[in-house]
């Protein structure tokens, strides 16, 4: 990788060289480096059902060894013995990342058993179950903000150090849609705050050897979707992006890729978007 600086020093370069310095450092920011998952130690967080199932899966096809980390050990049991009978390339670490001790205690089990971490997906969340702001306790928000938000800042916190010290790594935070355009409740809240925790972390480690990706997926159907009534692809799709990004970092990828035109048009035509979540004026349909 290559590395450079921009210094205060007027005479140090002049407008071609730092527009050189510039565009090398915007390309290391979008690319990273290259990364085998063969043989890689990858940790997953919410690895027991939805898209974090289906992303050990897919990453343990893949040649990857997984540490699979959720509340509910029997479900990773069960996955463990579907990806790895023996047992040699899999662990089960029940973890709650709404405890901080728990996060530790899951990196230094994963160090533990397999000597190192290369990846950490990002990927245990709760969703709002459709209520707004006013409609959501005081409890729930803060439950949700200290799974979505804190818990992935934790989690790489613990992990980074492990990175460091081999000099390579890769984070993958698993945001959504709802980070990009806000609705009511606060799921869209800690969405937007995985969204800024993940530019703001893969800045730091730019010159780490770390890369650092976010994945937002539209609506998928996982049980976080279940009682929606719509058409919507499998988490197979996102464990395929997670599998895609790991060995060719990116900042960012939108799943599936359609929601990218939304994401855009949103920001282009805020005020439709206002439209459709005021809805119909209840006074007009009065007065008629």
């Amino acid at each position: 990788m290559v590395h450079t600086s921009l210094r205060n020093n007027d005479n140090a370069f002049d407008g071609a060289t730092m527009l050189c310095k510039i565009t090398i450092v915007h390309k290391l920011a979008s690319t990273g480096e290259i990364m085998k998952l063969q043989e890689s130690v990858v940790v997953i967080t919410g690895a027991s059902s939805g898209i974090g199932a289906e992303t050990a899966r897919e990453l343990a096809h893949q040649g990857a060894i997984v540490v699979l980390a959720a509340r509910r050990a029997e479900e990773l049991k069960v996955l463990a013995d579907e990806i790895d009978p023996s047992g040699k390339r899999v662990l089960v670490v029940p973890t709650d990342v709404s405890s901080k001790s728990e996060i530790d205690h899951l990196m230094e089990a994963a160090v533990q058993r397999f000597g190192h971490i290369d990846v950490l997906v990002n990927n245990a969340g709760v969703g709002s179950g459709g209520r707004d702001y006013m409609g959501t306790e005081d409890a729930d928000t803060e439950r949700m903000m200290t799974i979505n938000l804190l818990g992935p800042i934790r989690c790489a916190r613990a992990a980074i150090p492990y990175m460091r010290k081999q000099g390579s790594g890769a984070i993958v935070n698993i945001g959504s849609v709802g980070g990009e355009i806000a609705l009511p409740g606060p799921y869209g809240a800690s969405k937007f705050g995985v969204r800024g925790f993940n530019e703001g972390l893969r800045r730091e480690l730019l010159r780490d050897h770390i890369a650092v990706t976010l994945i937002e997926p539209g609506f998928i159907r996982t049980p976080l979707t279940k009682r929606l009534k719509m058409r919507m692809p499998g988490p197979e799709i996102v464990a395929r992006a997670i599998a895609q990004v790991i060995q060719h970092p990116r900042r960012k990828m939108i799943v599936p890729w359609y929601y990218g035109v939304a994401i855009r048009l949103a920001a282009l035509f805020p005020f439709v978007v206002d439209r459709v979540m005021r809805g119909p004026d209840p006074n007009k349909k009065a007065q008629r």
